[in-house]
C-alpha cells in the first residue's frame, strides 16, 4: 500500500496509455468489421491482377483443350539375348515326374528320355545351360522317405555334366537317392526352369 501511494502518475504517462488504448482499439475494430460479403466489385481489381488460387475449386471456368503436341521420338530396342536362349520374360517350365520315369504333371513340351534306377534326363525343348534349373522331392505316386535330389543342365558345359544320353543343353539330368543318401534309389520329384 504505501508502494501505491508514493507512486505517482505523470500527466505525460497518462497520455501516452490513452494513445495505446485507442490505436489498439482501432485495429480490433477493423478486423470485426470487415469487409461485407461481395463488396469487392471491378471497379477496386484490375484486370489480370487476381490469380488462379484467389478462387475456390470450380469456381473458374475449364478452357478450351488444345491441340495434339507433335509425336515424340521412337523408343529404343530392348536387348535380345544370347544365339540359343529365350528371351527375356521367356515363359518356365516345370515338370512333375513319378518315380518310374512317367511325367505325372508339366508345364508342356517336356519329355522323359532316359530312366535308370534313380537318374532320369529330360528334354525340355530349350538351352537350359545359362537357365536357373530347380529340382525337389514330389509326392506323385511316391509316399516313401528319401534322400536328396539334385539337377544340372546336360551338355558337358561348365554349369553343366556330360550325360550318357540326349547329351546337349536342351536336356535336363536329375538323380534321386535313398534315404541315407549312399545310393540312387528311384522317387518322384518336381524340376522346374525359370528363365
Amino acid at each position: 500500500m504505501k508502494l501505491i501511494r508514493k507512486l505517482r502518475v505523470s500527466p505525460a504517462t497518462a497520455i501516452a496509455c490513452a494513445a495505446l488504448v485507442i490505436a489498439l482499439g482501432g485495429t480490433g475494430y477493423a478486423a470485426v468489421n470487415a469487409l461485407p460479403r461481395n463488396s469487392v466489385t471491378s471497379v477496386q481489381v484490375k484486370n489480370h491482377s487476381l490469380l488462379a488460387v484467389d478462387f475456390r475449386k470450380g469456381q473458374l471456368p475449364r478452357g478450351a483443350e488444345g491441340p495434339a503436341g507433335p509425336p515424340g521420338p521412337p523408343g529404343q530396342n530392348g536387348s535380345t539375348g544370347p544365339a540359343g536362349q529365350p528371351g527375356a520374360g521367356a515363359a518356365s517350365k516345370w515338370a512333375l515326374v513319378n518315380p518310374n520315369g512317367s511325367i505325372a504333371a508339366q508345364s508342356g513340351g517336356i519329355k522323359v528320355t532316359s530312366h535308370t534306377t534313380g537318374q532320369y534326363i529330360l528334354d525340355l525343348g530349350m538351352a537350359l545351360n545359362q537357365q536357373l534349373i530347380v529340382a525337389s522331392g514330389g509326392f506323385a505316386n511316391d509316399g516313401s522317405e528319401r534322400g536328396q535330389v539334385i539337377a544340372g543342365p546336360c551338355g558337358g558345359t561348365a554349369e553343366g555334366m556330360t550325360c550318357p544320353s540326349g547329351n546337349d543343353t536342351s536336356h535336363v539330368i536329375v538323380r534321386t537317392y535313398n534315404q541315407d543318401n549312399t545310393g540312387l534309389e528311384d522317387h518322384s520329384f518336381y524340376v522346374a526352369v525359370i528363365g
